[in-house]
């Protein structure tokens, strides 16, 4: 049973599912977008733009004044980013995505990198970081986080933060929740809800997510028993 203390009020023009979905995104979000210090007029590249995490982090970087490229697997996912204000979506599954980046900035490269897939397509978007930059790391969807060669980062004048940002994050996280929750109160970040799954379909929601297919944040939901 969880202390009256941890617990946090949801405001009334949200439901619970929109809560739900930011309980833990959106407070990551905000982290991500605070230690980041995103500027207005920067170029912003998102990876995962469609995912969960992604999406808010494609709605903070316009708020913020950016010009916002999302990457994304597949049309549906792009729509999606599209609708979010992203001025310009590419295909990280398409060889040669990266090209469209650098040819958006002509040539210049973009002053902010979210990498939430980590591995060699994090690797590859490490190239499109504009000298003077950052490459912010935050996740390994596709099973590793990327390793960028320090030499490397040094050489271009790009600095990297490092996965280890997260652990960072669990200091102010109630207050960054609550962030979170008065910006979706006033219609200014929209949680992405792609799907879901009853309880007793946890496995089939993880298989969901596994396939790198769905589209926002996916939740479970509890069917209330009545005596």
């Amino acid at each position: 049973m969880a202390e009256e203390s941890a617990l946090i009020p949801i405001p009334d023009e949200l439901g619970l599912q929109v809560a739900a979905a930011l309980q833990d995104d959106g407070a990551t979000a905000l982290g991500l977008a605070d230690r980041a210090a995103i500027k207005p007029g920067e170029r912003v590249l998102v990876e995962a733009a469609g995912g969960g995490l992604g999406s808010l982090l494609v709605q903070l970087a316009r708020a913020a004044g950016a010009h916002v490229i999302g990457a994304a697997r597949g049309e549906r996912k792009a729509e999606l980013v599209r609708s979010l204000g992203a001025e310009l979506v590419v295909d990280y599954s398409v060889p040669g995505w990266t090209d469209q980046v650098l040819a958006a900035t002509g040539g210049r490269g973009v002053d902010l990198v979210f990498d939430g897939v980590g591995g060699a397509l994090g690797e590859e978007a490490f190239e499109t970081a504009a000298r003077g930059g950052r490459f912010s790391i935050h996740g390994a969807a596709s099973g590793s986080a990327s390793q960028i060669d320090a030499a490397r980062a040094q050489q271009r004048g790009v600095e990297v933060i490092g996965v280890d940002q997260l652990f960072a994050l669990r200091s102010g996280w109630r207050e960054r929740v609550e962030r979170a929750l008065a910006l979706a109160a006033r219609g200014e970040l929209v949680p992405t809800i792609g799907q879901t799954f009853p309880l007793e379909r946890a496995a089939d929601a993880h298989a969901a997510m596994e396939t790198r297919s769905v589209t926002g944040k996916t939740l479970l939901t509890v069917q209330s028993q009545r005596r």
